[in-house]
C-alpha cells in the first residue's frame, strides 16, 4: 500500500511544473532597452547591417527577408530622415523561471526623425539566454510631420 502512495505522489510531482513569474521588471527592461539600443546606434552610426541582422532572431527572418528589413530602414531614413533622438513611451515584460521558463518584451518608442516621427515596436523574447528581436514595427506619424 505504501509503494502505491508513493507512486501516485511521485507521478504527482513530476507532472506538476514550477515557475516563478515575474512581470514588468525594471531590471528585465532594462536588459531589453541593451538590445533596442544597440538597433538604433547602428542605425544612426554604425549601418552595418551583419550587427544589425544579429539583433534578429531567426524566427523572425522566417517572416521578414533580411531585404524588406533593409528596405523598411532605408525607406524610412530617405523618407522621415535619420533618427535624432528616440525614447521610450510604453513597455511589458514578462519573464518566467523554473520548469517551462519564458521571457518576452514588447518596448514602444517614439522616435524624433529629420523630416517627422515614427512610432517603434520591438518585440522580444530570450533564446538560448540571449534576447533576440522577433518583431519590429515602424508607425509614421502622418500629423505631425
Amino acid at each position: 500500500m505504501k509503494k502505491i502512495y508513493l507512486l501516485i505522489i511521485s507521478f504527482l510531482l513530476i507532472s506538476c511544473s514550477f515557475n516563478q513569474t515575474f512581470s514588468n521588471r525594471e531590471s528585465d527592461k532594462n536588459d531589453a532597452e541593451k538590445i533596442s539600443k544597440k538597433f538604433y546606434w547602428e542605425l544612426r552610426y554604425g549601418a552595418n547591417y551583419d550587427k544589425i541582422y544579429s539583433l534578429f532572431s531567426n524566427k523572425f527572418f522566417e517572416v521578414t527577408p533580411k531585404e524588406t528589413l533593409d528596405k523598411m530602414n532605408t525607406i524610412s531614413q530617405n523618407e522621415i530622415g535619420p533618427i535624432i533622438e528616440y525614447n521610450l513611451v510604453k513597455w511589458e515584460t514578462f519573464v518566467a523561471k523554473g520548469t517551462n521558463p519564458r521571457s518576452e518584451y514588447v518596448l514602444i518608442y517614439d522616435v524624433k526623425r529629420e523630416m517627422g516621427k515614427t512610432q517603434e515596436t520591438f518585440s522580444m523574447r530570450k533564446e538560448n539566454g540571449i534576447i533576440k528581436i522577433v518583431g519590429y514595427r515602424i508607425n509614421q506619424d502622418l500629423l505631425n510631420k
